[in-house]
């Protein structure tokens, strides 16, 4: 009983809103021009973001240098023993995971401590080992090379080679079989 008076007590209140609304939808639909601003009426503060400095400024939460650095060595140890650069899959959020970080300071760590990206260190990493595996393996071509390194791309893998070492692969390897012919004989 007692909320039938209360539902009966606020119709008339339901009724005044509902009253008001169409009539101010219909007033908005009569004169459309008179409720749209143009640009140029807003003053410039308005359309500006708000803290926008403050956006470029604040990178958000940051590590302390030692921890940086402490990062910084446990990333090297983990790709000089574990070699997760050879995954061709691999992305910056697996290796955060593996070294218990999230992927905001690692790439921080990466780009402050080591002057790179992800994609660089990972390909820095990358045409290293091809050298190496090329020293111990003379009889690799490029594409094996490029394959067992973790390049999906030929183009990348010359393009990552060109900027580690200034040459590309085949010069890089020619010139390694010269060396070993000149010491050898």
């Amino acid at each position: 009983m007692n909320d039938y008076v209360l539902l009966i007590a606020y119709l008339p209140l339901l009724a005044g809103l509902v009253y008001l609304f169409y009539r101010l939808r219909r007033h908005h639909l009569a004169h459309p021009a008179e409720n749209v601003k143009t640009v140029k009426e807003y003053p410039v503060q308005d359309l500006a973001i708000p803290h926008a400095d403050r956006i470029l400024e604040d990178p958000g939460p940051s590590l302390k240098d030692a921890d940086m650095e402490e990062l910084k060595e446990r990333l090297c140890n983990v790709l000089e023993r574990e070699k997760l650069y050879l995954n061709p899959d691999i992305r910056v959020g697996d290796l955060a995971e593996r070294l218990y970080t999230n992927k905001s300071y690692l790439a921080q760590t990466i780009k402050l401590k080591m002057g790179k990206n992800f994609c660089q260190l990972v390909h820095y990493y990358r045409v290293r080992e091809a050298m190496r595996l090329y020293a111990q393996n003379p009889d690799l071509t490029i594409t094996q090379l490029c394959r067992r390194v973790g390049f999906n791309s030929m183009t990348t893998f010359n393009t990552a080679f060109g900027r580690n070492t200034g040459f590309t692969p085949a010069e890089w390897c020619k010139q390694f079989r010269k060396r070993n012919e000149a010491k050898a004989g």
